[in-house]
């Protein structure tokens, strides 16, 4: 199992089917995305989204293949805006996010067999930054292996 190259396909899936959603839904794309602890002091911009790589879960089916179970999250973090604009774009681009995993076919076109967003948390505010709304996807993958 090559970690690296399946997580960069998963950010990949992302960063180019993400902003076709946004975008249908009258969405400007988010500023950056990135794959780092997030940290509101280092990462500023307005509309940033964070990877978090959760964790595999491996188990046997038999001798020849065996399933693979993984998470991870998305932290969508808004910005630099009023409390009112800040909580309508947590909201939009949850929604967007969701969509585009629906449309996927619930499985980011193949990545994994099959998937579902087990969980979405909203944040209206973060300890110590009374301007800033987060909205946290965390998606389940499950594929079998040979």
């Amino acid at each position: 199992m090559n970690f690296k190259q399946h997580q960069e396909r998963i950010k990949t899936y992302i960063e180019n089917n993400l902003p076709v959603v946004l975008t249908s839904a009258g969405l400007d794309n988010f500023d950056a995305y990135i794959d780092d602890f997030i940290d509101l002091d280092k990462y500023t911009k307005s509309k940033q989204l964070f990877y978090n790589f959760n964790y595999y879960n491996f188990d046997n089916l038999s001798n020849e293949s065996n399933t693979e179970d993984f998470e991870f999250s998305v932290l969508l973090v808004f910005r630099k805006g009023n409390q009112a604009s800040l909580k309508d774009n947590m909201l939009n681009y949850a929604s967007a996010f969701y969509k585009m995993f629906e449309d996927s076919g619930k499985n980011l076109e193949g990545i994994a067999d099959y998937g579902i967003i087990q969980t979405v948390n909203f944040y209206p505010f973060a300890e110590g930054y009374d301007q800033v709304k987060i909205a946290e996807l965390t998606v389940h993958l499950y594929t079998e292996r040979d």
